[in-house]
């Protein structure tokens, strides 16, 4: 099988890191075209250990990923729409429809794919929308490259792809504030920043191993941690009090509404 990436920001490349890592497909039947700067596609490829080519080869590819900005995909479509020919597409492009991929490129089988940036060390999470062209084996397909990343979850429909973005797309930079904030408060309260920073990271990879390795809820965690009249459960109660989780819920719905607009705005072009 031969996977071709149009385009290798950061999500792109953690997910040929990961498809490399989780040995799904060889460095030579991962393909990298970059028709603008084919010089700067060279490169790199070279990085990832990947084959670099150019758009010719897109036919004897099986599955095609466009991984470029969503306002430059219009212009890659045109670029490269005529190397496709039933060709699986996945898109990791924020905004960009089903509708939209059709409109662009034609009458083909379209995987929307979510992914967040915890695929780089292949404990991602993936969301993934399957469109209606797209066979069984090819879905299946589509299932092995992105549980390389770490967890692929199918999802009942596209309208689902922007709740995905708020709640794990967007989420690493959530849990990034949080720990920015209770370091933060750490420092300013006369602790090193080094170690502010060491106890507030370790603390949150701790939980969250645990969460990954025992059959318990982060609800239930927090009431096994918070003892009754206890420094956990007074802070607890003052973030709370303090709106902790109507700014999460806000910022959740704030990234979903922005993904629904982009998607609008792009539809309409």
């Amino acid at each position: 099988m031969k996977l071709a990436f149009l385009g290798a920001g950061n999500m792109a490349g953690a997910m040929i890191k990961s498809i490399l890592a989780a040995d799904v497909l060889k460095g030579e039947e991962i393909l990298l075209v970059n028709s603008r700067n084919p010089e700067h596609g060279k490169e790199t490829a070279a990085r990832l250990g990947i084959t670099a080519v150019d758009a010719e080869a897109l036919r004897t590819a099986d599955a095609v990923v466009f991984a470029m900005k969503p306002q430059d995909f219009a212009a890659a479509a045109a670029m490269y729409r005529p190397y496709l020919d039933g060709q699986l597409v996945l898109s990791i492009m924020a905004g960009i429809s089903f509708y939209k991929l059709e409109k662009e490129l034609g009458a083909l089988p379209f995987i929307r794919v979510m992914p967040n940036m915890g695929v780089s060390v292949q404990r991602g999470v993936t969301g993934y929308a399957v469109g209606a062209r797209v066979t069984e084996e090819q879905a299946a397909f589509a299932e092995k490259l992105l549980a390389a990343g770490g967890m692929a979850i199918r999802l009942g429909s596209e309208k689902e792809i922007s709740k995905v973005i708020g709640v794990a797309g967007s989420s690493p930079a959530y849990f990034c504030l949080m720990l920015e904030s209770l370091a933060g408060a750490a420092v300013r309260d006369g602790m090193d920043p080094e170690a502010a920073a060491a106890f507030a990271r370790e603390s949150f990879i701790g939980t969250a191993e645990i969460l990954k390795a025992e059959p318990v809820s982060p609800e239930e965690l927090r009431a096994r941690i918070s003892s009754k009249r206890g420094t956990t459960e007074a802070a607890v109660e003052t973030m709370l009090g303090a709106g902790f989780e109507i700014a999460v819920t806000a910022g959740y719905i704030r990234a979903v509404q922005k993904s629904d607009a982009m998607t609008s705005t792009f539809d309409a072009e």
